[in-house]
């Protein structure tokens, strides 16, 4: 105490006073920061700064398989919002950053049952109007089979979207049956980045989830590997349509297309096997 109290006597008049204020502030700062945190900020356990991109914690193996279990549950059709405040040119002023922009429900008994909710991005930007040209072919598709239809045909398409502080995740799930045929079910994804007004690769999420390449991919090969061998000892049994190849270069991470962020910080990698063949297997990576 006795060096604080010969600093304390060396600060006289208006620098004792000054001294005094900016401490007294600091320490309100301090209160006011601990409060929010811990009854107002919803992400306060996982967030080591309290501001920005919210990260995830890590989860233990029987967390992370009850996470891909749920996987095809998370489709919504909702926003979920991890940001203060998100600031953007929207097409839509009276409108959220991402809303359902598409919505059909029709049903013909003799030829087809449509179910559609499509997400649109709305931000007056190049590149969310050719992000929402791409999701608007899904709404094409559905036109199309009420129009031409010779055979009963299921199309449900819905989704979900994230908003992690200036990144947006759109997650679209197509499921379809054409007449006899098995369910095919496709995901597909946009991961944009509001401030930069581009679209963001898996290794930047990477980086941001302060893993590595590396890692990753071995997460990945391993996930490939154990569902390859389980497809094929069910192939070997009752035959399988979808056996996979751990060495397709699909499996590299420069080489993957689906992937997104999600609200708590939670970094999803899809591969789906429903544009090449009628199936609904999805394998499902998170870190």
């Amino acid at each position: 105490m006795g060096k604080i109290d010969n600093f304390m006597e060396k600060i006289t008049g208006k620098r004792r006073a000054i001294f005094l204020i900016v401490i007294i502030l600091i320490c309100i700062v301090a209160i006011g920061l601990g409060i929010y945190s811990q009854y107002f900020y919803q992400y306060s356990d996982t967030d080591p700064l309290m501001l920005g991109i919210h990260l995830g914690t890590a989860k233990t193996s029987e967390e992370y398989a009850e996470l891909k279990a749920n996987f095809l549950n998370l489709f919504t059709n909702e926003l979920h919002i991890n940001s203060e405040s998100v600031r953007v040119d929207k097409v839509e002023t009276d409108q959220s950053v991402v809303f359902t922009g598409y919505n059909i429900v029709n049903e013909d008994e003799a030829y087809y049952d449509v179910d559609l909710s499509l997400p649109y991005l709305n931000i007056d930007t190049e590149v969310a109007a050719e992000i929402n040209a791409e999701i608007e072919e899904f709404n094409q598709t559905a036109a199309s089979i009420m129009r031409t239809s010779s055979q009963y045909t299921i199309y449900n398409v819905s989704y979900v979207a994230y908003i992690n502080e200036n990144i947006i995740s759109i997650v679209i799930k197509e499921n379809s049956k054409y007449g006899n045929n098995s369910e095919r079910v496709r995901i597909k994804t946009y991961c944009y980045d509001i401030s930069s007004d581009s679209e963001i690769s898996l290794s930047d999420l990477i980086k941001l989830k302060e893993t590595d390449e590396e890692t990753v991919q071995e997460n990945i090969n391993e996930t490939i590997q154990t569902a390859y061998e389980n497809s094929q000892a069910i192939a070997n049994e009752y035959g399988t349509e979808v056996v996979r190849n751990p060495e397709d270069d699909m499996y590299d991470i420069k080489n993957t297309e689906d992937y997104f962020l999600t609200d708590d910080g939670y970094v999803y990698i899809i591969y789906d096997y429903g544009e090449e063949t009628e199936t609904n297997e999805i394998d499902t990576i998170i870190f």
